[in-house]
């Protein structure tokens, strides 16, 4: 009796395996100058300076849109680290269709931790989203 289930779950199985998605080339990102580096006052009201220090990404295709991973590195630069920190940031990709209409959105709100004793902290951040055809995308934090 077994037999006769583990059959087909097997064949479901093998079947699903077969429905691989292309890589393709991503679109291009940009990030205006005034998104890509902020100035923010941390938790004890010290400047910190905020940046996009790299950003890395993979696309595949899908039937009317390209699915786009991104891993931005974000580097947090500051002068005062006799004490532990966090710095409020908000990090927003955007793809946008030909007409610059918002197509899909991808938001991340965090405090980024500085820790005692270090100037500079990177953070790595993934996130994704649908990109059209012939569309843009723009990243930036606030």
């Amino acid at each position: 009796m077994i037999k006769r289930f583990i059959f087909p779950f097997i064949l479901i199985l093998t079947g699903c395996s077969t429905f691989k998605k292309e890589v393709v080339d991503c679109p291009k990102l940009t990030s205006p100058r005034s998104a890509a580096e902020i100035l923010v006052n941390s938790k004890n009201n010290l400047p910190v300076y905020i940046g996009i220090r790299g950003v890395q990404t993979y696309c595949l295709k899908a039937s009317n849109y390209i699915d786009m991973d991104v891993s931005v590195n974000i580097r947090a630069v500051r002068k005062d680290i006799t004490k532990d920190d966090y710095a409020p940031l908000r990090l927003t990709i955007v793809s946008v269709d030909e007409k610059n209409q918002e197509f899909d959105r991808d938001e991340l709100s965090y405090s980024q931790f500085l820790l005692r004793g270090n100037g500079i902290i990177d953070r790595r951040t993934d996130l994704s989203l649908d990109v059209p055809n012939n569309g843009k995308v723009y990243l930036g934090i606030k």
